[in-house]
């Protein structure tokens, strides 16, 4: 009898050489090809992050950089413009080493600024009436001595010094970001390093972040190592790793929820939950997700009673602000139903990165800040996961939910929602200006996870098919500058958008299943990070605090100050003054305020008849009036603004303890009746009450 195998009847031929050279020779002419993604090693492998020389490097520098610049006092805020604003005959670049600081960040330079150095300058208290009434720092996200500092970790560094603490904060808000997305990124990706690398470094130089002098990133830091200790619960299989992914939930659950911002907290939380589901979806290995069950149900619960017993005591100490800040008129009682477009359009980020800046843009598109957001490739990408749908009859569920998410906030912001839908989903406390972030936010990360997705995917198209999706990319390039056009006023010039539509239209050409070559992701990745790279040009390069600490009015200000330390101040005239004088420390009646004061207003306003004019947060602005009657006159000028009209010698005002006044201008006989002039610097005089 023959040893050898025989042959089923049934088996197949072995396929001839000319079909084995091309693979396509035995498919239907109508057919595609895609090549599935290639396991790497063991394909039953799971590791959620590798931790190699290569990523320990990544982190490594990332650290270096920020103790180096943080060292060196260096920082990003437009402080120095302050040499501008109110010159003291000081050098105009003071405190600037590169770079321009920008007048439309007024948020910042002219607000946070002054703010942070109001409670430095007065030790970090809970209460501060110069920023607001009742404990504004609970709620305002500013250095406080208080157990929540445990949760704004930017601002640690404010207990050393101002100089390093201003440093500190904006190095942790770019590097700690900077590693936290591109962690985040490796292990949605499957620890593709570069493409996490670019897609990190793309996201956090994108205009909408840039512009907005990157203050969102506070809440990407705690919200990413939500993301990431979350799938580490999920998937954990020791109790260590349990352990210190419990208590890394923990605390960046308390540090997202205590960042009281909730037109960003509300839509980047959905899709915070979107990913989560999608990545476990993805993902769903059963012997992973559910060994340690009792452990990992155990380490919820203790995580979930720490956050209680966090939040509940924040709660009931920070109630009555609370209660205060959801009762103004703005922003407390905003309620939105969306529906208001985007302040430029969808696609105007193809263009304004290389036309626009702060000083130049279109009327209607209100300043460069409102109208940046984020580069998108949603359209083309929708088609393209098409076609591998088609080709594999499988979806990739975290794709989908983004994809998803991403179709919802659009349709927020263009279509808006029913009132009532509005208002149970929470978005209704979320307005479509401010929502054009995290919309721009979901489609990077969309993108980036695209690239990934097609990686070792090749896809064989029809040149009938190919053709259409060429023809397809280039109809909608031409849409987007016909659009930019349109919806700029003739502020563009066709011929100026020439070279943009050529650079994205190669980058959305790119993105299709049309042509494949190695590394093709990654160079769009560089692509995106080289044209990104000039942002950080948006914020200049800074040291200290100089600008306004060594400025004449400030040092005059608190040399009076700490003679007479309990005296009320007020401004009667310019705003920036007011400013300035916040960030002395001094209790003053004017300048911003985050919360009404309403112990100060009821004795200006005995009866509240002006209360809806000063029941918000308010950029203030005080100024003379006398008619012989006391009379007060308290007018709304903006949606965030009123002005007070008095007498500068009211016995309200020494009711108040009101003693030192400040004029931006030289006063006439009749305002300074009962006060004495202290000191004068340019045009700005000091007085101060007749006892």
């Amino acid at each position: 009898m023959s040893k050898k195998k025989k042959i089923p009847a049934t088996s197949q031929p072995v396929p001839s050489k000319s079909i084995l050279q091309n693979p396509k020779a035995d498919l239907p002419a109508n057919r595609s090809v895609a090549t599935p993604e290639k396991p790497a090693g063991n394909p039953n492998a799971f590791q959620l992050l590798d931790f190699n020389k290569r990523l320990k490097w990544f982190i490594g520098i990332c650290i270096g950089l920020f103790l180096l610049l943080t060292l060196a006092k260096i920082h990003y805020s437009s402080l120095p413009y302050w040499n501008q604003v109110i010159p003291d005959g000081s050098d105009p670049k003071r405190g600037l080493i590169s770079g321009k600081p920008r007048p439309i960040r007024m948020d910042e330079w002219a607000a946070m600024v002054p703010f942070t150095l109001s409670q430095a300058n007065q030790n970090y208290p809970v209460e501060n009436p110069a920023i607001g009434g009742e404990k504004p720092s609970l709620v305002l996200y500013l250095p406080v001595k208080h157990f929540i500092m445990l949760f704004r970790p930017d601002y640690w560094g404010f207990f050393i010094n101002t100089d390093f603490g201003l440093a500190w904060r904006w190095n942790f808000m770019l590097l700690g970001s900077l590693i936290v997305t591109t962690l985040l990124f490796l292990i949605l990706t499957r620890n593709n390093f570069w493409i996490s690398v670019c897609g990190a470094i793309w996201l956090l130089l994108s205009p909408g972040f840039a512009w907005w002098s990157f203050s969102l990133l506070t809440s990407m830091i705690s919200g990413g190592l939500l993301l990431i200790s979350s799938i580490y619960l999920f998937y954990a299989q020791k109790r260590s790793t349990l352990i210190w992914a419990g208590l890394l939930f923990a605390w960046s659950l308390v540090a997202y929820a205590l960042n009281l911002y909730p037109p960003y907290q509300v839509s980047i939380g959905y899709l915070l939950v979107f990913i989560l589901i999608g990545f476990v979806a993805g993902n769903f290995r059963r012997e992973q997700l559910f060994s340690q069950l009792g452990s990992k149900a155990v380490t919820f619960a203790i995580a979930f009673a720490l956050i209680s017993f966090v939040l509940y005591q924040y709660y009931m100490e920070a109630k009555a602000t609370i209660d205060v800040m959801s009762q103004t008129v703005y922003p407390g009682k905003r309620s939105e139903t969306g529906g208001t477009g985007f302040i430029a359009n969808w696609f105007s980020e193809y263009y304004s990165g290389w036309l626009l800046d702060d000083q130049k843009f279109p009327k209607g598109w209100l300043n460069i800040c409102e109208l940046s957001h984020f580069v998108t490739f949603t359209p083309v990408i929708a088609v393209g996961m098409a076609f591998y749908f088609a080709t594999l009859r499988k979806i990739d569920p975290l794709l989908t939910l983004l994809l998803v998410y991403v179709v919802l906030l659009w349709i927020w912001i263009e279509v808006g929602y029913p009132a009532a839908l509005a208002k149970l989903t929470l978005m209704d406390m979320s307005p479509t200006r401010r929502t054009q972030i995290p919309f721009g936010i979901g489609n990077v990360v969309l993108a980036v996870l695209y690239l990934n997705y097609i990686q070792d995917k090749k896809m064989a198209l029809k040149p009938l098919v190919s053709g259409l999706l060429v023809v397809g990319v280039v109809a909608f390039m031409v849409y987007a500058a016909w659009l930019n056009l349109t919806d700029s006023d003739g502020f563009y010039k066709a011929h100026q958008l020439f070279l943009p539509t050529a650079f994205f239209l190669a980058l959305n050409f790119l993105m299709l299943p049309v042509s494949t070559f190695r590394y093709k992701e990654v160079v769009i990745g560089l692509a995106l990070v080289l044209f990104s790279l000039p942002n950080l040009g948006i914020n200049p390069v800074a040291k200290g605090t100089a600008p306004l600490t060594q400025h004449l009015l400030y040092q005059k200000i608190r040399a009076i100050h700490e003679q007479d330390p309990t005296a009320r101040w007020v401004v009667l005239g310019s705003q920036y003054i007011t400013y300035l004088v916040t960030a002395t420390g001094v209790n003053q009646l004017s300048g911003i305020k985050y919360l009404p004061d309403f112990k100060t207003m009821r004795v200006l306003d005995p009866t509240a008849k002006r209360d809806s004019a000063y029941n918000r947060y308010a950029h203030t602005v005080y100024n003379t009036y006398i008619d012989g009657r006391d009379s007060i006159v308290i007018q709304n000028t903006f949606e965030d603004g009123y002005q007070v009209a008095l007498d500068p010698c009211s016995p309200r005002l020494k009711k108040l303890n009101t003693k030192y006044f400040i004029f931006d201008r030289t006063p006439q006989p009749a305002e300074t009746r009962c006060l004495k002039l202290v000191d004068k610097l340019g045009s700005v005089e000091i007085y101060r009450i007749n006892e």
